[in-house]
């Protein structure tokens, strides 16, 4: 319950760089407490409109739980896509959700494995964004 105690941590805006960064988070926390509760919704005029964005990240992204990491950030978020590795050795993820939620996922990531003295850390190679999936209810590595 370690690692997860300490991603829940980072995405509650320890360390929050300014006071609309921690309205952001709050904003997403309320979110993802509504959605525990089965009441949230993806209500573009109240929340925002939806984006999805695709990343590639490189560095120490295989190994060392960055699949587990980035599934566990998203779900806490309420954000929906998906996450897996590749075969040269990075990783490629599609993040879904309002813009809040999807930086909160990167975030987490920078914070845990950029923030460690005993890990190489990653960077992301490649952020587009991507068309929006409807109607897409989780996040999950893939396979």
């Amino acid at each position: 319950m370690g690692l997860l105690s300490d991603i829940r941590k980072m995405i509650e805006g320890q360390g929050a760089a300014n006071e609309l960064e921690q309205m952001e988070l709050e904003q997403v926390r309320k979110m993802a407490a509504a959605a525990e509760r089965g009441e949230a919704t993806m209500d573009d005029t109240v929340l925002g409109p939806k984006v999805r964005r695709r990343y590639r990240f490189v560095g120490s992204v295989q190994g060392v739980g960055f699949r587990w990491t980035t599934t566990n950030l998203a779900s806490s978020v309420g954000a929906t896509g998906w996450v897996m590795n590749e075969r040269d050795g990075s990783v490629t993820a599609e993040i879904q959700g309002i813009r809040e939620q999807v930086q909160a996922v990167i975030d987490g990531l920078e914070r845990y494995y950029n923030g460690r003295r005993w890990m190489a850390g990653f960077r992301i190679e490649e952020a587009r964004d991507v068309d929006v999936i409807e109607g897409e209810y989780d996040f999950r590595p893939l396979y």
